[in-house]
């Protein structure tokens, strides 16, 4: 058996510059899986790799073939199967990932036979076990497949985070020069913890792993980073500082083993201004950034997005974190109501806070969610490569789609004239604009 582990992609507005270049965390945790079970196997991600997917599965030639990707990708995803059961109509084509976990209808499609769609690990090695026959897949927990023209979806099952192994590397360490997070090169990530314990309402991540909060053992995290040959590590929990005694244990930790790294990771503003004195303690074992998702400057837009923050506690953070030398990148949303004041007003509000990397993105209801029950029926696109946070999926309340992005650019266009910080990112990376 060869199995093919494929991470999808689709390029947004800001792929020319590539800010962020990532290894297939997901992938592999998978080939580890792969490796423990003696079966051969390929990770592909056209990101990091110059061949294409179709060269790639034509030298290969696999018997199983895994795509996972965003919701950005999940046409690519379908044009990936479609061409691989015109290649080879006996290859499995099994689909999973984050989209797919709360979304796995988008996926039946008469060219994937199964779909991943909880606790991806030991349902891929269930399956692998079974050797993907048909008769045996009514018993595997975590799955929808298709047979005889009808889709089955079998019982949810949340993550079990105590049995996951190592993640095999080989992948990174061959492409590692490649990933950054601007300028932070190379740049490995770490998994702690699946879902997230809050409830903002406009958040996807919080529907993970069926929405149970789970924790990885600290002590095994730690000795994950250790072995690790990468000068900077990205901790992708959707926010790793939640639990203050954890936080805690994890600092001890590092200080205790000697592990010099530098640490970038996401973070409340809530945490920030409640545990200042962790603050500078993150800074001495080397966190170098924290991506901090401030939403807005106004109280109303806070509360309308349930994040039980102030726009003072945003303000606090700001300042906290300045004093301990972190670097900050403020996260805000665009809501589809905001007149030209509001805009205004955010990059008044940035300018206050003397922010020289932060996003915005605009209000997008993201499928799976509450919010996007709300919206479904005034969505103007059902494009899935639209909600890259980047594009209008719902009409503009106060004015014309054009006059929204305008404002909506001038963010960006304000931020690269006033951060040398951006400006020596873009200036570094022009080269790839042209091409």
């Amino acid at each position: 058996m060869k199995i093919l582990l494929v991470k999808c992609h689709r390029k947004t507005i800001f792929s020319k510059l590539e800010p962020v270049v990532t290894e297939p965390l997901e992938l592999e945790y998978l080939s580890a899986l792969c490796q423990n079970l003696g079966v051969k196997h390929r990770i592909y991600d056209n990101l990091l790799e110059g061949k294409s997917f179709v060269q790639v599965f034509k030298e290969y030639s696999p018997r199983v073939l895994v795509l996972t990707g965003y919701i950005t990708a999940q046409e690519t995803i379908i044009q990936y199967a479609q061409y691989a059961k015109e290649a080879n109509p006996q290859v499995r084509v099994i689909v999973g990932g984050v989209h797919a976990e709360v979304n796995y209808r988008d996926f039946f499609n008469q060219n994937i036979d199964i779909i991943v769609h909880s606790d991806g690990l030991n349902t891929l090695k269930k399956l692998i076990e079974s050797s993907f026959a048909g008769e045996k897949l009514e018993e595997i927990e975590g799955i929808a497949y298709y047979r005889q023209g009808v889709w089955q979806v079998n019982k949810k099952i949340p993550a079990d985070l105590q049995s996951l192994p190592t993640p095999r590397r080989e992948y990174f360490y061959q492409y590692q020069n490649r990933t950054k997070y601007l300028h932070y090169s190379p740049v490995a990530m770490v998994k702690t913890a699946l879902s997230c314990p809050y409830n903002c309402s406009f958040c996807y991540c919080k529907l993970l792993n069926q929405g149970i909060y789970a924790t990885r053992p600290i002590a095994r995290v730690v000795e994950e980073i250790a072995e690790i040959e990468a000068p900077y590590i990205w901790i992708i929990d959707d926010t790793f500082l939640i639990e203050r005694q954890r936080i805690i244990q994890f600092i001890m930790a590092l200080e205790a083993r000697g592990i010099k790294k530098k640490f970038i990771a996401y973070s409340r503003v809530d945490f920030i201004v409640k545990n200042k004195d962790l603050i500078q303690r993150l800074a001495d074992v080397g966190f170098v950034e924290l991506i901090v998702g401030m939403e807005a400057i106004e109280d109303r837009i806070l509360d309308n997005f349930n994040k039980t923050c102030s726009a003072q506690d945003n303000f606090k953070a700001v300042e906290i974190l300045r004093q301990a030398g972190i670097n900050l990148t403020g996260l805000f949303i665009a809501d589809i109501d905001f007149t030209p004041r509001d805009f205004r007003h955010l990059r008044k509000g940035i300018r206050k806070m003397g922010l020289k990397s932060y996003t915005a993105s605009i209000f997008t209801p993201v499928k799976g969610t509450q919010l996007y029950e709300q919206y479904k029926d005034q969505l103007e696109t059902t494009d899935p490569s639209k909600w890259d946070f980047l594009h209008l999926t719902l009409k503009p309340v106060h004015m014309s789609k054009y006059a929204f992005y305008l404002h909506f650019y001038l963010i960006y266009i304000e931020q690269f004239f006033r951060s040398k910080y951006i400006r020596d990112f873009v200036f570094k990376n022009w080269k790839k604009l042209l091409l």
